[in-house]
């Protein structure tokens, strides 16, 4: 093997490593970008649940903001659940 054909084989493999990271981190930044507009939504995600009081809502916000697995569940739990889950949250973080 060439000097030549050895410098483009360390340059295609250097081109496929690198696009491979950039694969990596715009998922990343996609996946930080959904869950803070999730973020963004969750006070109005919970004004659905019916009784919540205001107060709750606001302790809610900062539960489900701590974790965001806590966050990812609830958005993606079907309406009825929601109220159930949400007090179990706030009975384990008194």
């Amino acid at each position: 093997m060439s000097s030549d054909d050895a410098l483009m084989e360390f340059l295609a493999n250097l081109h496929a490593e690198t696009n491979s990271r950039l694969e990596v981190i715009s998922s990343r930044i996609g996946y930080e970008f959904d869950l803070g507009k999730a973020r963004q939504d969750v006070f109005d995600k919970l004004g659905t649940v019916e009784g919540l009081t205001l107060d709750e809502r606001y302790d809610l916000c900062d539960i489900l903001g701590d974790k965001s697995q806590r966050l990812e569940v609830f958005m993606g739990m079907p309406s009825n659940a929601r109220l159930g889950y949400l007090k179990r949250l706030m009975k384990k973080n008194n």
